[in-house]
């Protein structure tokens, strides 16, 4: 007796209609909705350095406190990496790259506008935390969203958007420095974690998107 046939799904964001919806392209945008988000990731990670004169002086910083900017971002983002295959088992890809570069603008937004030394170096945290796993999550997504034959071109167009990332942030970030001040460092990854959220949205599933086999 043959088995009744399962009805489509009627989930806009599921991976079965996505991939109707986006063709054979779907893959690739995925890839360009995590590039950017990994992009926004390390110039959170990088522009800093170029306003560590000017936070030490606002708040009377020595040396050794301002090494704190980098390294209350670095720790956290070494330890939230190991949390990257938990969190998109058990949130699905889209609902946790959204809440993650949310995270990540709340804590560009809310250390641009802090007013003591210790919510900056929270903010940085949060950062941190975020960003461990969006630098991670591209990754994933080469390995089950592409062929074996086509993630070493993949991965050139990923590293590409890696290499970028911390090529231009410095210098537009001295440059921000330089006419609004060191809150604009913060305010910096936002733009980006607005364009990669709408992307999300429109084309990342909640399951993995593994290829087409």
């Amino acid at each position: 007796m043959a088995e009744p046939q399962q009805a489509p799904s009627t989930d806009p964001h599921s991976l079965a209609v996505l991939r109707a919806r986006f063709g054979d392209d779907h893959r690739w945008w995925v890839l360009w909705t995590v590039m950017i988000g990994n992009m926004a990731s390390v110039m959170a990670a990088t522009t800093i350095n170029v306003a560590v004169p000017a936070i030490s002086q606002a708040f009377g910083l020595g040396q050794q406190q301002a090494q704190w900017l980098a390294t209350a971002f670095m720790g956290p983002m070494t330890l939230s990496m190991l949390a990257t295959p938990w969190l998109l088992e058990r949130f699905g890809y889209r609902s946790a790259y959204l809440w993650l570069l949310a995270l990540l603008g709340l804590g560009g937004v809310a250390g641009g506008l802090s007013n003591s030394i210790g919510l900056v170096l929270a903010m940085r945290m949060v950062e941190g935390l975020a960003a461990g796993v969006l630098q991670t999550i591209p990754a994933v997504i080469i390995l089950r969203a592409f062929e074996r034959h086509e993630q070493g071109r993949a991965m050139g167009y990923f590293g590409f958007g890696t290499v970028l990332a911390p090529a231009i942030g410095p210098s537009v970030g001295g440059l921000l420095v330089q006419w609004f001040g060191w809150r604009a460092i913060f305010f910096f990854v936002l733009p980006f974690c607005i364009l990669s959220a709408l992307m999300a949205r429109r084309c990342l599933p909640h399951a993995a998107p593994g290829a087409c086999r």
